[in-house]
């Protein structure tokens, strides 16, 4: 585990109980073993910290639904546990989330919250497979109009959870879900979301480019200097990208090198998503 992600995972154990303001750099370094000194060659401020926390989170999130697809399941139970973990997930962060949540607010800029859509335009990606695996040709032109009323499903039942303090089984309103998409693909209606107004937007671009991947090692680079493996592996990969026809196979292998920490397991989605991609 590099020091960065140190800082950070002991930081959510302390912020989940206290909000930033209350809590010092000290309360940080004391409880990671390290020095403040140490503590500023990763971040800068309490804030830019907070900031880290968000996107650890949302890569963490990013990871295990990449983990799930990569599993040999039937489609439909693959259906089902990716809402019961989009659920799960929910419960692990909601609290954190909702309790500086306004803090975020205050100190985001148009960078954070590019990347906060990056992880948006990811999950959607992802959502898109699973639904195409299941249904096949069946959603070729519906599969956005799906993808938006799941997303208000998941957030309904969430705030319902929530709100109302429900205690209810994942898998069984997964699978109850899973039935009301079946439902909603056979309905003989003409679908209102194509596939150009969703991607009229720039931000919903279904496509990882070789830059995104590049850019993410050069911002990872630093905290893992003094990791030959991580190097090597980065090395490795933006030689391969360099050339005018990256070998698939190369970069799903370096990709697998990535997970073993949770800072890096964003860059191996990148990677494994664009290999799938050419």
């Amino acid at each position: 585990m590099s020091k960065r992600d140190l800082i950070i995972e002991k930081s959510i154990e302390i912020l989940s109980e206290r909000t930033i303001a209350s809590t010092s750099i000290q309360d940080i370094t004391n409880a990671c073993g390290i020095s403040k000194g140490a503590f500023y060659l990763s971040f800068k401020s309490k804030e830019e910290l907070l900031i880290a926390i968000f996107e650890y989170i949302l890569r963490d999130m990013t990871a295990k639904y990449q983990r799930l697809l990569n599993l040999q399941l039937e489609p439909r139970e693959k259906l089902t546990q990716y809402f019961m973990l989009s659920f799960q997930l929910f419960e692990e962060n909601s609290s954190f989330i909702s309790t500086h949540v306004r803090e975020l607010i205050y100190i985001v800029d148009k960078d954070v919250i590019e990347k906060i859509h990056d992880h948006f335009r990811v999950a959607d990606h992802m959502t898109l497979t699973i639904l195409r695996e299941v249904y096949d040709s069946k959603i070729n032109d519906s599969q956005y109009d799906l993808l938006i009323c799941i997303r208000g499903m998941m957030k309904g039942y969430a705030e319902f959870i929530v709100m109302q303090k429900q205690t209810i089984d994942y898998y069984e309103l997964s699978k109850l879900l899973v039935k009301r998409i079946d439902t909603l693909v056979e309905i003989d209606a003409q679908p209102l979301i194509t596939k150009e107004m969703y991607e009229k937007n720039p931000r919903n671009c279904m496509h990882t480019q070789k830059e995104d991947i590049i850019v993410e090692i050069e911002n990872c680079k630093d905290n893992y200097a003094d990791n030959s493996f991580i190097t090597d592996t980065f090395k490795l990969l933006l030689d391969e990208l360099q050339k005018e026809r990256p070998r698939k196979a190369l970069l799903l292998g370096m990709s697998s090198n990535l997970t073993s920490s949770n800072h890096l397991r964003w860059l191996a989605v990148l990677v494994k998503q664009y290999s799938n991609e050419i």
